[in-house]
């Protein structure tokens, strides 16, 4: 998920973004520095698009939860936002969705300001924005930031 987040800012104009080929330190305890993705595991931690887990791992052969991709997706497209110099503010587009599977949930608020900001937090069983531009038009990394 990470290397195509950051794949999508390949050729956005203004934004002069280069990731590490050869990596020295493990950004996570289970990320081997072999890894084709560490790099850019490392810049995203780095640049506080991606955290890890508490307990000092990054778990990148688990599956991607709705929230976590909303989470790393909020904080790349304000990243975005400031490479090309410009305030990092997410702003609506489109009311937002209310979803009935997020109450009491700790990613709430990240997944109701996307679905604002670019219609992609759909419900699992909802086939709405981010999934359907995937079905009619396919994807490319650069449709995976919203706004860009």
């Amino acid at each position: 998920m990470v290397s195509l987040v950051l794949e999508s800012w390949k050729g956005i104009q203004d934004a002069n973004i280069t990731f590490p080929s050869n990596v020295s330190i493990r950004p996570y305890s289970d990320l081997p520095i072999s890894r084709w993705s560490t790099g850019k595991v490392l810049f995203a931690r780095d640049n506080k698009i991606v955290s890890g887990y508490q307990d000092g791992t990054f778990k990148p052969t688990q599956p991607v939860t709705r929230a976590e991709l909303m989470a790393v997706r909020r904080r790349a497209a304000e990243f975005g936002l400031s490479a090309r110099g410009m305030q990092p503010n997410l702003v609506a587009k489109e009311p937002s969705k209310t979803f009935s599977d997020i109450q009491n949930y700790w990613a709430a608020s990240i997944i109701t300001q996307m679905s604002s900001y670019c219609s992609v937090a759909a419900t699992v069983n909802e086939i709405g924005g981010l999934l359907r531009m995937i079905l009619q038009k396919g994807i490319t990394g650069r449709r995976l930031l919203c706004g860009y």
